[in-house]
C-alpha cells in the first residue's frame, strides 16, 4: 500500500472524522485535508501536527483506504476533558494551596491533555523544589462526566523539608569562619534559629561576604556559588573562597582643590596612607567630600580617583573639577492642602539669591517635620539655569486626623477610669497655631483645660501662649484642687537650636477630702495647712536646646532644657518656693533602624518653709518622672505610711528603640531612678532599677499610644508592671 502511493496518484474523494464532541468540520479544516486535492504521502504528518496544534486531544490517528484511482481518509481523535472547576491538592500541609495555584496556572474550562496534566506536575515538583524539599511525589487523578468535564485531583507526598546542619567555608585564610557566618542571614539550625534554607537570602549573602573581604582589602575576591547538599536529612552548604591579591592604601595626593584645603578634605575622608584599602571607606571618602562642597553650593563639583596599583599598594590621585557654585532660584511648596504655604515658608532657611547648601536643605526639612503636620517632605530639585542655580522644591505630604474632636473614655493608672470630651487642633485653621480643650470627668478626676498657642508672634520666631485650667484630683489620701492661668513666651537664644522661655502663673490651690487616719507632724509641713485656699504666683525661666531629627520621634540629634521656677510671697499669694529641674537626653542612631536613647532626668526644689506636698517629687510609673517596673509616684519618701513626695529627684532611662516608621517604634529600656527627702541625700546608689519593653503606635484623632511592661527588679517583691500611656501631641 506505501508502495502503491508513492507510486501512483490519487485524489481525496471523501474525509470522514471519527470523534464525540468535537465539530468534524472543525477537525477537517485544521488538518488541511480536503476533499479533490491530490493526496501527497506528506499530509499525514503534517495534519497530525495541525491537529496536535490545537492542545485537544489526547490520541490522533489518520487511516487512508484506496478504492480505484481514488483515497478515502479518516481522521480518528479522542478529545481530551475540560477543566471543571479548579485543580484540587491533596496531602499538601506545608505548601499552601493558595501558592500551588498560582504556580500552576489551571483555570475552569481548560482542556486537560495529558501533557497539560504532565506539564502541572512538574510545575507542582518545581514548586518544591524551589522550596527546598526532597523526594517530593506528585500523582493526578481524572474523574470525567457524560459532559466531558473533569475533575481533577493531585495528591501530593512532599517529602521531607531539611533545615541547615552545616554551613562550610573553603579558601578564607583572613577572615574567620565566625566573623563571615555574622555577616550571612542563612545560619545553621539551633536554639532560637529553624534553620530554613531561603534561596533569595542565601544569594543576598554571597554578595555580603563578598563585601566583607572587600571592606578588608580583597578587592578580586571570588565567592562561589554555593554548594547545597542533603545528608543525613540536613542541608551542607559550602562555600568556595578565592581572597587573591590583599590591597593597601598608598600615597594619597589631591590635585585642584582651591575651595578646601588639603586638610579639610583629608579631614573627611575615611581612609589614610598604609591602611587596609577598604572599598566601602573609600566609597564613603568620595561621599564626604561631595558633601563637603555641596555644603558650600559647588553641586557641580566632580571628583576623580585615579588609582595607580603597584603590586599591592594602590596610590589614589583625586582629581577634582569644581566648577562655580549655585545659587537658589526659586523656593516651591507643593502638596500642602490645608496647612498655609506661609506656616512652612517661614521654617525654610533656603532662601532665593543666597549660596545653595546641601545642609541648609536638610535644616529646612528638619523645621517642617518638627511642625508635626505632615507624615513625609520631599525634595525635589528643578532644572538648572544657565548660570547652574537651582530650583528647590519641597513637597510635603500631610498627616491624616492631626485635629482631634470626640469624646470616649481614657484610663490611667493614677486617675483610672475617666470619660472626656475635647477638640485639640496643633494647626488650626492651616496657620499653624495650637488649640486645645478638654473637660474629663471620673471618680478621681476633674479636669476642665482651654490652651491657645501662637508659634510666631507678630511674624517673627518669638512664641506666645496663654492656659485656663480647673483640676480637681484625687490623690492617695486627699484631693487637690487647682484654678489657675498662665501665660508663657519663648524666642530664639543666640545659639543654635535654643530657645529662651519665660513663663508667669498664677494659681489657686485647696485640699480637700483627706483621710481620717492622715496624722499631721508634730512640726513641718501639714496638709491641714493646705485646706484654707493657698495662692501662688510664679515666675518660671527656661533655656532648652533641641537639635533632635524630629521631635516626635527622634533617631539623632539631642535635648538638653534647664528650668527654673520660682514662688514668692508677693501681693496676695502665700506659698514659697524655687523649683530647679534638668532633663538632658541624647540620641545615638546605631544600625539599620534602632536608635540608642540615653536620658538624665534631675530635680530640686526647695523654699524658705515647707515644700508644699503638691510641689514635690514623685517617681515610678511611666512619663517624665516614670522609673517603670514599679507603680505611679510608688518611688517616694514615706511618712506614716504615707506617699508623701522628695525634695530632690534622680532618674536615668536607657532605650533602644527600633523605629519602624515615623508612626510605630518598638523600644527595650532600663530605668534607674529615686525621690530624696533633701538633695543632700542623693545617692546614686539608691536608685530603683527597672527593664523592660514596650510599644508605641501614633493613632490619627488620638495620638501616640504607648504600653510598657517593666520588671521591677528593687521591689519587695521583685515582679511585672504594665504601664498604657495616651500623649494626644504625639510625642513618643
Amino acid at each position: 500500500m506505501i508502495l502503491l502511493l508513492f507510486l501512483l496518484t490519487y485524489t481525496i474523494v471523501d474525509v470522514d472524522v471519527q470523534a464525540s464532541w468535537t465539530d468534524h468540520q472543525l477537525v477537517i479544516e485544521s488538518s488541511g485535508i480536503r476533499v479533490g486535492n491530490t493526496f501527497d504521502n506528506a499530509m499525514v504528518p503534517k495534519a497530525i501536527d495541525n491537529l496536535s496544534r490545537l492542545r485537544l486531544f489526547n490520541f490522533i490517528a489518520i487511516d487512508t483506504t484506496i478504492v480505484g484511482d481514488g483515497i478515502f481518509v479518516k481522521i480518528i481523535v479522542e478529545e481530551a476533558p475540560f477543566l471543571k472547576g479548579i485543580p484540587e491538592f491533596i496531602g499538601n500541609t506545608k505548601v499552601k494551596d493558595s501558592d500551588l495555584n498560582k504556580k500552576v496556572e489551571l483555570r475552569a474550562g481548560q482542556v486537560l491533555t495529558d501533557k497539560a496534566i504532565f506539564e502541572v506536575r512538574s510545575k507542582i515538583l518545581d514548586l518544591y523544589k524551589e522550596k527546598y524539599f526532597y523526594e517530593t511525589t506528585v500523582q493526578d487523578s481524572l474523574v470525567v462526566d457524560t459532559l466531558n468535564k473533569a475533575k481533577i485531583y493531585f495528591f501530593i507526598d512532599e517529602g521531607i523539608q531539611p533545615r541547615i546542619g552545616k554551613i562550610i567555608i573553603n579558601g578564607n585564610e583572613s577572615i574567620t569562619d565566625k566573623k563571615i557566618k555574622s555577616k550571612m542571614s542563612t545560619k545553621e539550625k539551633g536554639f532560637l534559629r529553624t534553620g530554613k534554607l531561603v534561596e533569595e537570602k542565601l544569594e543576598e549573602d554571597i554578595d555580603n561576604i563578598t563585601a566583607l573581604f572587600k571592606e578588608n582589602g580583597f578587592l578580586n575576591v571570588v565567592v562561589n556559588e554555593p554548594v547545597i547538599e542533603v545528608i543525613d536529612n540536613r542541608f551542607t552548604i559550602t562555600i568556595d573562597v578565592q581572597e587573591n591579591q590583599k590591597y593597601y592604601v598608598g600615597e594619597i595626593t589631591l590635585e585642584g582643590n582651591t575651595v578646601f584645603t588639603e586638610t579639610a578634605l583629608r579631614n573627611v575622608m575615611k581612609i589614610k596612607t598604609g591602611d587596609i584599602y577598604n572599598l566601602v571607606y573609600a566609597e564613603e571618602s568620595m561621599q564626604n567630600m561631595y558633601s563637603l562642597y555641596a555644603d558650600e553650593g559647588y553641586i557641580y563639583c566632580s571628583i576623580v580617583p585615579v588609582e595607580d596599583v603597584k603590586d599591592s599598594v594602590i596610590d589614589i590621585a583625586y582629581k577634582f573639577t569644581e566648577s562655580s557654585p549655585a545659587n537658589v532660584k526659586l523656593v516651591t511648596i507643593t502638596g500642602n492642602y490645608r496647612t498655609r504655604e506661609k506656616v512652612i515658608r517661614r521654617e525654610i532657611v533656603t532662601i532665593p539669591g543666597q549660596r545653595y547648601r546641601r545642609s541648609d536643605v536638610i535644616r529646612s526639612q528638619r523645621e517642617i517635620f518638627n511642625l508635626g503636620f505632615f507624615e513625609d517632605i520631599q525634595i525635589l530639585p528643578g532644572n538648572p539655569d544657565e548660570n547652574g542655580n537651582i530650583d528647590i522644591i519641597y513637597d510635603v505630604k500631610e498627616k491624616e486626623g492631626v485635629g482631634t474632636i470626640g469624646g470616649g473614655v481614657a484610663y490611667s493608672p493614677q486617675d483610672r477610669m475617666t470619660g472626656y470630651v475635647e477638640f485639640s487642633h496643633p494647626n488650626l485653621f492651616g496657620r499653624g497655631q495650637r488649640l486645645y480643650t478638654k473637660l474629663e470627668l471620673g471618680g478621681r478626676l476633674t479636669n476642665v483645660q482651654v490652651g491657645f498657642t501662637e508659634p510666631w508672634l507678630f511674624d517673627t520666631r518669638t512664641s506666645a501662649g496663654v492656659d485656663l485650667y480647673y483640676v480637681n484630683r484625687l490623690w492617695e489620701y486627699y484631693t487637690k484642687r487647682d484654678i489657675g492661668f498662665a501665660t508663657r513666651v519663648s524666642l530664639p537664644f543666640h545659639l543654635d537650636y535654643t530657645r529662651f522661655s519665660y513663663g508667669f502663673r498664677t494659681e489657686r490651690t485647696q485640699i480637700l477630702d483627706i483621710a481620717r487616719s492622715y496624722t499631721p507632724p508634730e512640726t513641718g509641713y501639714s496638709l491641714y495647712d493646705d485646706t484654707i485656699p493657698k495662692w501662688t504666683i510664679a515666675n518660671s525661666f527656661s533655656i532648652t536646646r533641641d537639635s533632635r531629627d524630629y521631635i516626635f520621634n527622634a533617631s539623632s540629634g539631642s535635648l538638653i532644657s534647664f528650668g527654673a521656677e520660682f514662688a514668692k510671697k508677693v501681693l496676695f499669694a502665700n506659698v514659697d518656693y524655687n523649683r530647679y529641674t534638668l532633663d538632658v537626653r541624647t540620641y545615638f542612631p546605631i544600625v539599620w533602624k534602632i536608635v540608642l536613647m540615653t536620658r538624665l532626668n534631675a530635680g530640686v526644689v526647695t523654699s524658705n518653709d515647707e515644700v508644699p506636698i503638691y510641689k514635690r517629687f514623685y517617681a515610678g510609673g511611666a512619663g517624665s518622672e516614670g522609673v517603670r517596673g514599679y507603680p505611679d509616684r510608688s518611688l517616694s519618701p514615706i511618712e506614716d505610711g504615707r506617699v508623701v513626695g522628695g525634695s530632690a529627684i534622680l532618674i536615668n532611662n536607657i532605650e533602644l528603640k527600633m523605629k519602624l516608621s515615623q508612626t510605630m517604634a518598638f523600644i527595650l529600656f532600663f530605668d534607674m531612678g529615686n525621690t530624696f527627702t533633701s538633695y543632700h541625700d542623693i545617692n546614686v546608689h539608691n536608685l530603683y532599677r527597672g527593664a523592660g519593653a514596650g510599644i508605641r503606635v501614633e493613632v490619627p484623632m488620638i495620638g501616640v499610644m504607648g504600653f510598657d511592661l517593666g520588671y521591677g527588679f528593687d521591689r519587695e517583691n521583685p515582679g511585672f508592671e504594665p504601664h498604657f500611656q495616651i500623649n494626644p501631641f504625639g510625642m513618643f
